[in-house]
């Protein structure tokens, strides 16, 4: 579904991506509307879906999971409901930051957080070696980030 924005709509979202603890005096400042205006429009773009959350980004090095690591998935057979039990385990798996079903050789990319690297090891054999609709896993280690943003192009 795609949603119609206007020039404002576009402005107050790049600000609000930029923070989103900015008030709505303070975001109508740098957008030229009103406050009221963009409290309505704020409102408008969370019911419609456009904003799909107002969250904190936490630093994972900071609560000490300094490894990140992307790991791809690849099933023994490919089943819708091999896919939605898949799914479901990546939904509440805490390690597990983001989960992409891809198109490819591979069906599935995580994002993953670890202490250290012999967690991630165990962390793989209970859930992923574990699982006999997994064919194969491969984890990449990230070195280090270049670039981490949620910001989309408004």
């Amino acid at each position: 579904m795609t949603v119609e924005l206007d020039d404002f709509d576009r402005a107050i979202l790049r600000v609000v991506q930029e923070s989103n603890l900015f008030t709505h005096a303070e975001i109508g400042e740098r957008v030229n509307l009103s406050p009221s205006s963009v409290r309505r429009r704020l409102a408008t773009l969370r019911e419609a879906g456009v904003i799909a959350a107002d969250v904190s980004i936490v630093d994972p090095a900071v609560l000490g999971r300094t490894i990140t690591v992307i790991v791809s998935v690849m099933f023994e057979k490919e089943t819708p409901e091999a896919y939605e039990a898949f799914r479901k385990r990546m939904l509440k798996a805490p390690e597990v930051s983001q989960c992409y079903s891809v198109a490819g050789p591979v069906d599935f990319v995580l994002i993953c957080h670890a202490r250290d690297l012999a967690e991630h090891e165990k962390w793989a054999e209970r859930v992923l070696m574990a699982d006999p609709v997994i064919k194969r896993s491969t984890s990449q280690v990230v070195w280090s980030r270049t670039k981490f943003t949620t910001r989309i192009v408004v």
